[in-house]
């Protein structure tokens, strides 16, 4: 990603957030300055319900800690949002790559982890909101393995060398000192591969990933529901 978004130097965009814990919708309200919050859900149905006027959703994945039983979760709540139309951004501590890769392909323009800072939720934000795409290095093995199938576009083989790397948990820091580039280096390229990626998810769907990668056909969905 780019650099973090100022409130002071950026347009606010507007939001809605849908969580089910009360700290998170109203907590963003007053620390995520550079955007305009102007809903907040308990659970994706909620939303649909309203249908608000927002410029990306900010979406968590499971929204069970009301104890409420069945409902729109994971991928089908990002693919009903989705469909209205609206940009979604999946804001979730899940970090099982099956999960994330299917809600990419239930239609999220991208994941942000709850443990980021805000800035890093900003910019995410931002950068959805301008028609980009945000994908998180959690993926960075699920976008190895498809790159191994050949199904990605041709990366080059420092994208190659960083992905790799991403994939292994490697930090940017010894990515560079190993092949002799600056950390802020390494990070262009696995820039660079994450849009290559998105790219991909954006023309195939998550049955197409599922045989590429070996899954259960529904695997992609059903896990995303967890």
């Amino acid at each position: 990603m780019s650099a973090p978004v100022s409130g002071a130097s950026a347009a606010r965009v507007r939001v809605a957030v849908v969580d089910d814990d009360t700290l998170i919708r109203e907590g963003l309200r007053t620390l995520a300055t550079s955007l305009e919050v102007v809903d907040v859900y308990p659970t994706a149905e909620d939303l649909l319900a309203d249908q608000p006027t927002v410029d990306v959703v900010l979406l968590d994945l499971n929204l069970l800690g009301t104890g409420r039983l069945g409902g729109l979760q994971g991928a089908r709540a990002v693919a009903a949002i989705s469909a209205v139309p609206r940009a979604v951004l999946i804001y979730t501590n899940e970090r099982r790559r099956e999960v994330l890769v299917g809600c990419l392909s239930a239609g999220a323009r991208g994941v942000v982890h709850k443990a980021e800072p805000i800035s890093a939720v900003e910019e995410a934000v931002h950068t959805i909101a301008a028609g980009g795409v945000v994908i998180t290095d959690a993926l960075a093995g699920l976008a190895e393995l498809v790159n191994r199938s050949g199904q990605l576009p041709q990366l080059t083989p420092r994208e190659r060398e960083v992905l790799r790397g991403r994939a292994r948990g490697e930090t940017f820091a010894s990515i560079g000192a190993r092949l002799y580039i600056t950390p802020k280096t390494a990070q262009e390229y696995m820039a660079s591969t994450s849009g290559k990626f998105a790219e991909f998810l954006r023309t195939h769907s998550a049955a197409d990933l599922e045989h590429r990668l070996g899954f259960t056909p529904g695997d992609l969905l059903d896990w995303g529901t967890q």
